[in-house]
């Protein structure tokens, strides 16, 4: 099973079931005779934008939120207003100056939360490198991340 076939059948899982643990998914697809382990489920829902919410029960489970919900917004916000220190601009790119050991964070919730203006991130340890798609300019970026910074 390729890992789009995978993905949609991981989503169809989660839409069908109400699925708390990554254990739980494992077993469905060895069931079905799929060789699969916990790590690719955890990339799966990883890249999928899967969030655990509460259940009835007092338990949690799985779920793909709608396009307006926007879980990893919120996170990213909370991110920048902790850790922002500055920003730089040159051309198509920004590099920002975050707390030590927020730039893996930042990165990944900015390439999460699939932002039209950014291509991609890189980043290290205090560091991100945010690389823009044609048409966006630098001045435009910073000015969303102004008002992310806003409370």
């Amino acid at each position: 099973m390729n890992k789009k076939v995978r993905q949609k059948a991981l989503l169809d899982l989660i839409k069908a079931k109400k699925i708390g643990r990554q254990e739980d998914i494992v077993a469905h697809f060895i069931s079905l005779g799929e060789q699969i382990t916990q790590a690719t489920v955890s990339r799966d829902i990883n890249e999928l934008g899967l969030v655990k919410v509460p259940n009835s029960k007092g338990g949690f489970h799985y779920h793909l939120p709608q396009k307006n919900d926007r879980p990893h917004l919120q996170r990213l916000k909370r991110a920048l207003q902790q850790s922002f220190l500055s920003v730089r601009a040159q051309k198509q790119m920004l590099l920002m100056k975050v707390q030590p050991g927020n730039g893996p964070l930042v990165s990944k919730l900015l390439e999460q939360v699939q932002l039209p203006e950014i291509f991609g991130t890189i980043s290290d340890d205090d560091s991100v490198l945010v690389l823009l798609k044609d048409g966006y300019t630098a001045q435009q970026a910073i000015s969303m991340i102004q008002k992310m910074l806003e409370k």
